[in-house]
């Protein structure tokens, strides 16, 4: 059985109010211990998941020893406000939808790369995958665009290219949810949280995996082709009536209603998760109409500067 971890760090402060904050991680080692072959993965789940329900503590657990991995996730800035209960937001917690919950992933899987290193532990620095669903796949992709010479390899199951709900209002008839998110009636920066924007002319180096329903009601199918068209390394896979990959699918709507274990193992099992050299960390510059975001990590970990 692989072996758990949970640690509370001291995340990135507030980049809305300047507070300093906590982020709580967790990750699993294989059971037989980590080596020079040993991976990483962050797993970054969307609306109505979270880090500690039993399907991703599950897929932790198993993925771990099955595949020599350490598996990762964090509660992400918002991540409370995602669920399926309506609560109430401020600027010190919310869904963001973009920046924070970027900057808590990145976070994630850079403290576990310097637990590592601290304690002399070798593991394959060339095998870093970041693995999200919708808005978690969104998030793997900002994530990729941040720190783009981090991860070998994204998994896209469902990712929109914008957040939905920063124009529509989240509706769930069956738990009478209806919520217009805070983050609607604060004049962000569009540009940062526009994949479309981000990923024009950027030599992306990971390969990207990414499956989409041809019935999704987030986003339409000729989009998401289109834009994956548009950037280098990246495989997009249609998902229709006829084509649900063995299993790993039940439908071609949004989501997909994916089997996460089967999921998994067809990704794995067809798609090469390791790039030819190590991991690098160089500070990245990215410049919209409204500011320029420096992300500096000269310190092993993320700091975000806005000018």
């Amino acid at each position: 059985m692989s072996i758990q971890h949970e640690l509370v760090v001291d995340a990135h402060p507030n980049i809305y109010t300047g507070h300093g904050r906590k982020l709580s991680i967790y990750f699993s080692e294989p059971s037989e211990g980590v080596n020079e072959n040993t991976g990483l993965i962050l797993f970054i789940p969307g609306y109505g998941g979270h880090a500690r329900s039993n399907v991703y503590q599950k897929m932790r657990k198993q993925f771990a020893d099955q595949y020599n991995l350490i598996c990762i996730q964090c509660d992400y800035f918002g991540y409370e406000h995602m669920q399926l209960e309506d609560t109430l937001e401020s600027l010190d917690n919310f869904n963001d939808m973009s920046l924070m919950q970027v900057l808590d992933n990145l976070t994630a899987v850079l403290m576990v790369k310097e637990i590592l290193k601290e304690n002399g532990i070798p593991f394959n620095g060339r095998k870093i995958i970041c693995s999200g669903q919708s808005h978690g796949a969104y998030l793997a992709y900002l994530c990729n665009r941040f720190a783009p010479h981090l991860f070998s390899m994204i998994i896209d199951n469902s990712a929109y290219l914008r957040p939905v709900y920063l124009d529509y209002i989240r509706n769930v008839p069956s738990h009478n949810l209806q919520k217009r998110y805070y983050v609607c009636d604060l004049n962000l920066d569009r540009d940062v949280m526009d994949l479309v924007f981000l990923y024009r002319k950027f030599e992306n180096k990971s390969n990207i995996v990414s499956f989409h329903g041809v019935y999704d009601q987030l986003i339409g199918i000729i989009e998401k082709i289109n834009f994956c068209n548009s950037i280098p390394n990246c495989r997009l896979n249609v998902v229709n009536d006829t084509t649900l990959y063995k299993g790993a699918f039940k439908t071609a709507h949004h989501g997909m209603d994916a089997d996460f274990i089967k999921f998994f193992d067809l990704v794995m099992g067809n798609y090469k998760s390791e790039s030819e050299h190590p991991f690098q960390l160089p500070n990245v510059r990215v410049t919209t109409k409204q500011n320029v975001y420096t992300f500096d990590y000269s310190s092993g970990l993320v700091r975000l500067m806005v000018e």
